[in-house]
């Protein structure tokens, strides 16, 4: 009798409490790529349960405002396995060192390189931290990425500036969104409705809104352009003095993204690709974005992200929506999991 062959999975949080954001949808893209291939999978935290991105203490605030990224974290307690998906860089040393190299897979999400550095741009006080972070983490990863049996990015740029340290097998992964089955219903005719939905417990989302408002605030009033910001914690908003629409938690995204003529995505901080931009693409919604998000692209999606300044050109005019059969050959859950597929059998693991 054959034994099921193991995997671990290792991420920040457990399937009982992860949240709905672009690394929790990858981690549970992995989780059903895993099983379907006959893997008997097994997720391990990092974080003890309660202790999710939407609980930072003030102490964890300020330390992030000081230090954006994680330095290094001690992997214990993982069972024997196959294989060992490990998708936080702060555990890839321990990994390496304490599990066979033959059996590794480091996904990486995003580059903390990147996120060290525009993460700490966003202010004064953050910037030395993020700036030496950022040497720091360029340094480590050069060195990390020749460890593993194989390398995974979510991000098409992020695996393009690794390529060069890269031994063996290599990736572009990016995270599945699930499609919308029913046709995509326009808004009224009125003004442009333009929508950002997103969780601002996360900071990212937080500083790259404010400064696509601080950039673009006259614009708005002088084009009629209605503003459209949903999502966990988005009632922080109504604080800015910002012309935006506040409409906080929404149960249905079909709802939003029906309500809206197109979708602007301002991320400036952060690496991988972002399941936002992913998502709009998804329910058919045009997206306006900044170059740091169209890099989480392929060169041939790039005719679906129109940068966010050509909003204001000319409120009326979208970028086109990627055919539907294109998308799924894409981001789907089956593409990934082929995609995951074809990796493993090229290391002798299928």
């Amino acid at each position: 009798m054959v034994s099921t062959p193991k995997a671990n999975l290792v991420y920040w949080y457990g399937l009982d409490e992860m949240p709905e954001d672009g690394g929790g949808l990858r981690a549970i893209a992995w989780y059903k790529a895993l099983n379907e291939l006959g893997f008997e999978t097994t997720i391990h935290r990092l974080r003890s349960v309660g202790s999710g991105v939407q609980n930072l203490s003030y102490l964890r605030s300020l330390k992030k405002a000081l230090v954006p990224m994680p330095l290094e974290t001690r992997l214990d307690g993982l069972t024997s396995a196959e294989l060992n998906v490990i998708t936080v860089p702060s555990v890839f040393r321990s990994a390496a060192r304490t599990l066979p190299l033959s059996s590794l897979v480091f996904d990486w999400m995003d580059l903390w390189s990147v996120n060290a550095r525009t993460m700490g741009q966003s202010s004064f006080v953050s910037r030395p931290g993020g700036l030496i972070q950022s040497n720091f983490w360029s340094s480590r990863q050069r060195t990390l990425v020749r460890l593993p049996m194989a390398n995974t990015f979510a991000g098409f740029d992020d695996r393009s500036s690794m390529g060069a340290g890269m031994d063996g097998l290599n990736y572009w992964i990016p995270t599945p969104i699930s499609a919308p089955t029913l046709a995509r219903k326009y808004p009224s005719a009125g003004r442009t409705r333009v929508g950002f939905i997103g969780n601002f417990a996360y900071p990212p989302n937080v500083m790259s809104l404010r400064s696509f408002f601080t950039k673009f605030n006259s614009n708005i009033l002088d084009h009629q352009v209605e503003i459209v910001v949903a999502g966990f914690g988005s009632e922080v908003v109504k604080q800015w003095n910002v012309p935006a629409t506040v409409v906080g938690h929404v149960a249905s995204l079909s709802d939003f993204y029906n309500s809206i003529d197109a979708a602007i995505v301002p991320i400036d901080h952060g690496g991988g690709i972002k399941a936002k931009a992913v998502e709009a693409m998804a329910y058919g919604v045009p997206i306006f974005g900044t170059p740091h998000v169209s890099s989480g692209f392929a060169p041939e999606w790039a005719p679906y992200i129109s940068g966010l300044e050509n909003l204001f050109v000319n409120p009326t005019i979208f970028p086109p929506s990627p055919p539907r059969d294109e998308f799924e050959n894409q981001f789907s859950q089956m593409a990934f999991t082929d995609t995951v597929r074809q990796m493993l059998v090229s290391a002798g693991k299928l």
